[in-house]
């Protein structure tokens, strides 16, 4: 029974489709190695599940190359049995039919060890396949690869877009510490934590597949808070240094007036120690002002040694430790002044019972005079012992108010 003749319309139309498909395959593989995933993949350095995905890429593009080679050359056997002719014989089209769809590629050949092999058996084995089977297998392995370069892209875009506005914000701190001492701002050690974020992902970036923010939120927040806290340190010393003698001369200002709000608190005090009774729990004004302006002196000379950074805290130091002495030196004020006035406040209304007394008619009461001579002892020897002047002003008040 004799063979039967391919068709050639259906033939002619294969084999136009096999050297589009030739085409189309070799711009694809340009394409693939011109992917930036695809570029990550070169230079190595991978660990874990990425060190061997990368191993793996790789020999299949390689194989990808060969197989596309081995396919070319099966198309291009197809066409030149195929031949001009408008008609073709019957050999023609069964010789172009076998090299386009038959197995006639050998994609292996590989020696036969000797205790494999007979007398007369073969010294090579070969391993073929047909050029359909072929671009079958370069479809699936182009589709793997592919889908590995544009994981490792992904990845990377996700790290970028992640780490964008730290970097940004650190490379906005590098140029403002940019002529400023190393101290004002330790960028290299915030450079080299954002480059360990980065390469904690991008060292193995298959692990971290399908995730929209591969890099620790934790770690990734931190870093940004401490590159804006630095930037603002910057700030701080740029300004230090722009308005240094004003910034000396606005302390010095403030500490002179707690130096004069500490003096009215010592002066109450010895009013007090000399017109008042002590009482137990009195607070003793503290002279800070000297050891505030040798501080001045020494944030001052610290930013003339362009140390900016530590100038910059000592002065905010100093300039918190004003305001925390003004607040206890007027609160000690506050406290003593409050017994003078207390001593006052009684003076005045022993004063104010005694013209009402008089208005009652009761200027001679012996007993209402003895209580107002008590009261008025008390307030007006120094010191004075505002407790016990307090009880015989109040006694003083009820024996005016039970003789009504």
């Amino acid at each position: 029974m004799s063979a039967v003749t391919p068709d050639r319309a259906g033939l002619d139309a294969d084999l136009d489709a096999a050297r589009d498909a030739v085409a189309r395959a070799s711009a694809s593989l340009v394409d693939l190695e011109g992917h930036p995933g695809y570029g990550l993949l070169q230079p190595g350095g991978f660990t874990g599940i990425s060190a061997r995905r990368r191993e793996e890429t790789l020999a299949t593009v390689a194989e990808l190359h060969r197989d596309l080679a081995l396919y070319r050359r099966a198309v291009d056997a197809a066409v030149q049995a195929r031949g001009t002719r408008t008609r073709p014989s019957a050999d023609e089209l069964t010789a172009t039919q076998e090299a386009l769809h038959g197995e006639s590629v050998t994609v292996a050949e590989e020696a036969v060890p000797l205790q494999r092999r007979g007398l007369l058996g073969p010294t090579s084995q070969v391993t073929r396949t047909s050029a359909d089977a072929l671009l079958a297998r370069m479809t699936a392995a182009f589709d793997a690869v592919s889908r590995v370069a544009a994981d490792v892209a992904s990845v990377w875009d996700a790290v970028a877009a992640q780490l964008g506005p730290v970097e940004r914000a650190l490379d906005a701190l590098r140029a403002e510490a940019t002529g400023l001492p190393g101290d004002a701002a330790d960028v290299a050690a915030l450079a080299a934590r954002l480059e360990t974020l980065r390469a904690e992902v991008l060292t193995d970036p298959l692990a971290h597949t399908g995730s929209a923010a591969p890099v620790p939120a934790a770690a990734l927040a931190a870093l940004g808070a401490d590159v804006d806290r630095a930037r603002e340190e910057v700030r701080e010393a740029r300004a230090l240094r722009s308005g240094l003698d004003e910034r000396v001369a606005d302390l010095t200002a403030r500490i002179d007036g707690l130096a004069a709000l500490e003096s009215a608190a010592a002066d109450v005090a010895a009013q007090v120690a000399r017109l008042v009774v002590a009482v137990p729990g009195l607070p003793v004004p503290a002279r800070r002002a000297p050891a505030l302006r040798s501080a001045v002196r020494d944030a001052h000379a610290l930013a003339r040694d362009g140390r900016w950074d530590a100038a910059s805290t000592a002065f905010a130091g100093v300039a918190q430790d004003v305001d925390a002495a003004r607040e206890r030196a007027e609160a000690d004020r506050a406290v003593l002044g409050g017994l003078l006035d207390r001593r006052a406040e009684l003076r005045g209304r022993l004063g104010a019972l005694r013209a009402k007394a008089g208005a009652r008619g009761r200027g001679e009461d012996l007993a209402l005079d003895t209580l107002h001579t008590r009261a008025q002892d008390l307030l007006w020897t120094a010191p004075c012992d505002l407790a016990a002047a307090t009880v015989a002003v109040r006694a003083y008040q009820r024996g005016l108010e039970e003789g009504t």
